[in-house]
């Protein structure tokens, strides 16, 4: 299967636009073996697109107090670890589609979790 870049959120919303307009900016910029795909963050959805993957990164908006722009990045399954979620508004989502991941033996080979602070976090 080919590696996968998931956007996390909703165009329509503020601080959460951030991981579709990352796809926007993508398309067209990686090779085709590169594949794109917009989620909103829902565990299961998340183990079913990246199962069976070589490589994934996760693209979301993350709220952790340091200035917008800021950029996070860390080993998603590190997450596994973790007993606390994310700064992430998805990051409970995120979290536990790691552990769910784990349990039923479909993380991909290597997820990269890659965390913009935005600028407006308003509806």
């Amino acid at each position: 299967m080919r590696p996968l870049v998931i956007g996390i959120g909703n165009r329509w919303r503020r601080d959460d636009g951030l991981g579709p307009r990352v796809l926007d900016e993508l398309s067209g910029r990686l090779p085709a073996s590169v594949e794109l795909m917009l989620l909103d963050g829902e565990p299961a959805r998340l183990v079913s697109a990246w199962r069976g993957r070589p490589w994934v990164l996760v693209v979301d908006a993350v709220h952790a107090g340091e200035p917008p722009g800021t950029i996070h990045q860390l080993d998603g399954l590190s997450l596994v670890g973790e007993t606390r979620p994310t700064a992430s508004s998805h990051g409970a989502g995120l979290h536990a589609a790691v552990g769910l991941g784990r349990a039923i033996d479909q993380l991909p080979e290597a997820l990269t979790v890659v965390g913009v602070e935005p600028g407006d976090v308003g509806h």
